[in-house]
């Protein structure tokens, strides 16, 4: 008995070392880890505090390596980071040591149930102990178990707190009605040469003010992206730019007005590849530390699952949704909608109309339609409605005008009073107010 419990613990510190280690080895693998384990999977004290210091330095955005890990976690760590990484062979394998120690971590807190359960009075305290033993047995990451007297109090803690942070889109109809917080995953769909890159731009960049955006484009390349950037932030025209009609002295404004703007001290990294996957996306979006990533668009990504279009698609959609809620990410995807049949081409698109998998509007927490106010005029007003929206209202929209010679929305203030031309008025004229003034 003393030899399986000494083999145990041995193995449980083991993974510990082996995680830890993987971690000063190769800070890039954090993100993974994060993902993948939790504090209460190291028992030991002193592992865990390695650990917290590394994850404090990542989420801070400061450069994350062995030495400023064992200068957070405490000079009196040194000597144990170091014998972590002599012990760990390699990193490559550092999700298996992961999932080891999730496993041994798991062993180590039954105890204390099994101890209760050998030592109850009474029926009451024995099924308390099973009750312990099974939360912990079923418990895997992303799973929680809590009683409504555990929800309460969260729920109280929050009301005491500030409001959340919610993301700032910078469109009026968006900020007014969502309330898009981390682990929200949005869908906004749109039919080809709509616009829908050019929003996603536009927001992306407003988000960027604030948070660490990552913009996954599988379609539209660097110098496209940036061109269109140019155009939406700085004074100059996209057919200007396309033609190299930049004069040296109309650059100077440019630079004056990058320089005033401070546009490049936004957190907004444009990231190309064709044919991602999830998890490579994943990945990226954990080492870069983003808090909001945008796909451009979502039907382009890599399937990990055999089976027809369909089913892939439910795939990847089940595969974001898990991202969000696992890593905390806010993932705003764009999606193709399907073509309209003929003769229904001035009908408005629906969730239905999302290209290939009825996944999407199951997983999604927002979905946003856009479309063309005249199907048949790629210069008329677009117009965005709110199709579904897990935690505000929704079934509603704006018009929006898209400036395409500098790639930008704007919404439209419909039933906007005539504008009544300035004039004096004569000696003798009486001041008329409006009905109801005073």
């Amino acid at each position: 008995m003393d030899e399986k419990k000494t083999a145990a613990i041995s193995v449980l510190e083991t993974a510990e070392q082996a995680v830890i280690g993987s971690i000063l080895i190769d800070a890039a693998c954090l993100g993974d880890v994060m993902t993948a384990v939790r504090d209460e999977d190291f028992p030991d004290t002193k592992y865990r505090r390695i650990f917290e210091a590394a994850r404090a330095l990542f989420s801070a955005g400061a450069p994350v390596d062995v030495v400023t890990i064992v200068d957070k976690a405490g000079p009196d760590l040194r000597a144990l980071a170091v014998d972590c990484m002599e012990l760990t062979p390699t990193t490559v394998n550092v999700l298996r040591y992961c999932s080891i120690l999730r496993e041994q971590a798991a062993l180590d807190r039954l105890k204390r149930p099994a101890a209760a359960l050998y030592g109850a009075q009474s029926m009451e305290e024995a099924a308390d102990a099973v009750s312990a033993a099974e939360t912990i047995i079923t418990a895997r990451p992303g799973v929680s178990v809590m009683s409504i007297t555990e929800l309460m109090a969260d729920f109280m803690t929050r009301m005491g707190a500030p409001a959340p942070d919610y993301i700032k889109w910078g469109l009026e109809m968006m900020d007014g009605a969502l309330h898009t917080a981390p682990g929200h995953y949005v869908l906004i769909g749109a039919r080809p040469s709509t616009g829908k890159t050019a929003l996603a731009l536009q927001v992306g960049l407003n988000i960027a003010k604030t948070k660490r955006v990552g913009f996954f484009s599988l379609e539209t390349g660097p110098e496209t992206a940036g061109d269109r950037i140019a155009a939406s932030t700085l004074p100059v025209r996209l057919p200007d730019i396309k033609a190299h009609r930049v004069t040296p002295e109309y650059m100077q404004s440019i630079a004056e007005a990058m320089g005033r703007d401070d546009i490049t001290a936004r957190k907004f990294d444009f990231i190309t590849g064709a044919s991602m996957s999830v998890p490579e996306i994943k990945s990226v979006a954990m080492a870069r530390r983003h808090e909001v990533i945008i796909i451009d668009y979502v039907q382009l990504i890599r399937p990990t699952t055999k089976g027809d279009r369909q089913e892939q698609m439910q795939d990847v959609s089940i595969q974001l949704r898990a991202l969000a809620q696992l890593t905390g990410l806010v993932i705003i995807a764009l999606a193709q909608l399907r073509r309209p049949a003929a003769g229904s081409e001035n009908k408005a698109p629906t969730m239905a109309d999302l290209k290939e998998s009825g996944q999407f509007e199951q997983d999604a927490d927002t979905i946003m339609l856009m479309y063309l106010t005249d199907p048949k005029n790629r210069k008329s007003p677009r117009f965005i409605k709110i199709e579904k929206n897990k935690d505000g209202p929704a079934g509603f929209g704006r018009r929006f005008e898209f400036d395409g010679e500098h790639q930008r929305f704007d919404m439209i203030i419909e039933n906007q009073p005539a504008r009544v031309p300035f004039r004096e008025m004569d000696d003798n004229e009486q001041l008329k107010l409006p009905e109801g003034w005073e």
